[in-house]
């Protein structure tokens, strides 16, 4: 295996080697996860390995910051993930979004809102073409993390949650979305392409997804 040349290739490859030692590290129990919060925390534990092994010139710089705030117009968002990498000719923004979902919650209940984690899944994307659209990323990356197989291959789309469709396969180009979930006013646009393609490990179904 080579790494890739071009500083902006090697963070995007970054990106997804850690994530897959990061869902190996899961599936086999060196680390747990209960939630969004400790999922990016582990990963971008790795992610920052990852980096500091992949500058190779004294112009490399690779930044990870966590929780970034930044604001469209009045409103604050805040990027779960944001890298700064350059080689001293090209600066450029990577923001990574990570969703989790797991059948068993934190205090041993079973975990419902299955509608809500859809939903949000969808905001992510949102989210990620915001960031691109603002200049506050050049590239955006979403990962995705569930032990739920309905999610994956579900019995029935009947239900008005599944307007937010994250199984195996679905694709689409653009879309608005105003169906609202958990009793709240949705009303949102996406403008890029994406396809669900997961992989499964263990017990565990993964996806990645990138504004197209």
């Amino acid at each position: 295996m080579t790494t890739p040349k071009h500083i902006s290739d090697r963070v995007t490859w970054a990106i997804e080697f850690a994530w897959t030692i990061t869902v190996d590290k899961i599936v086999n129990k060196e680390i747990k996860v209960n939630k969004e919060a400790s999922l990016q925390m582990h990963y971008s534990t790795i992610l920052k390995t990852v980096l500091d092994l992949i500058k190779f010139s004294p112009t490399d710089r690779l930044e990870i910051e966590l929780e970034t705030t930044v604001k469209v117009g009045e409103k604050p968002y805040i990027i779960d993930i944001l890298l700064t990498y350059t080689d001293g000719i090209v600066t450029e923004k990577h923001s990574i979004e990570l969703k989790c979902y797991k059948t068993i919650s934190s205090s041993g209940g079973k975990r419902g809102a299955g509608d809500i984690f859809m939903h949000s899944v969808y905001l992510d994307l949102y989210y990620s073409e915001l960031y691109l659209g603002n200049k506050f990323a050049d590239k955006a990356t979403c990962l995705i993390l569930t032990d739920y197989e309905n999610f994956i291959y579900p019995k029935s789309k009947k239900t008005k949650n599944w307007t937010y469709d994250i199984s195996q396969g679905h694709s689409f180009s653009c879309g608005h979305f105003t169906t609202s979930i958990g009793g709240k006013k949705v009303d949102f646009s996406l403008t890029k392409t994406y396809k669900f393609d997961w992989k499964k490990n263990g017990e565990y179904w993964t996806t990645l997804l990138r504004p197209e």
